[in-house]
């Protein structure tokens, strides 16, 4: 009896893990077709040319490409809503992204942590980076504004110079992180 409880007890076990996985496949896959859908949407134009990219970039490095668009596409959504265009808006996408991988290599953490740090960073959020020691504070901005020619001395910034100064800022205290 005892075998038969034991048996009808682990097929019961081992058919709950095996509803779990599904469970979780199904989950998993229904994220990906909704990262893809932000990633067409937010793109618009640059559709293709992300998509490009991001194959590319997943094929040379070995990074997973569906997580490569879905971050691309929502900062491309974050940088379009604060005011840049199309191509801009890419740009910068794409190379925050790059940068947090390397990010996540050069300071050996989770690409998703490297990534909410920047994203962070971005919209003027200091703490994240500053534990890697990158500075993105008021001063270190305006700084970076007025030695790059995005603002004049006195004059206050808008946020799409706000947003430009921070990414300048980011990009050039990261130099030793980027490629890595």
């Amino acid at each position: 009896f005892l075998k038969k409880a034991g048996a009808a007890l682990g097929g019961a076990m081992i058919g709950r893990k095996l509803i779990n996985v599904g469970k979780d496949a199904l989950m998993m896959a229904n994220d990906v077709v909704e990262s893809e859908q932000l990633f067409s949407v937010s793109m618009g134009k640059m559709e293709s040319s992300a998509r490009a990219w991001s194959e590319s970039l997943s094929a040379s490095l070995g990074l997973n490409a569906y997580d490569l668009r879905k971050n691309v596409g929502m900062l491309n959504v974050m940088f379009g809503s604060m005011g840049l265009g199309e191509q801009e808006a890419y740009d910068m996408s794409t190379s925050m992204v790059q940068l947090a991988n390397d990010m996540a290599s050069f300071y050996n953490m989770d690409t998703e942590e490297a990534f909410a740090k920047l994203r962070a960073g971005i919209t003027g959020e200091t703490e994240p980076l500053k534990r890697l020691g990158i500075l993105v504070d008021e001063q270190t901005i305006k700084q970076y504004a007025m030695a790059n020619g995005i603002s004049k001395t006195g004059k206050e910034m808008t946020q799409t110079q706000k947003l430009q100064a921070r990414y300048g800022s980011i990009m050039q205290q990261t130099m030793k992180a980027q490629g890595d």
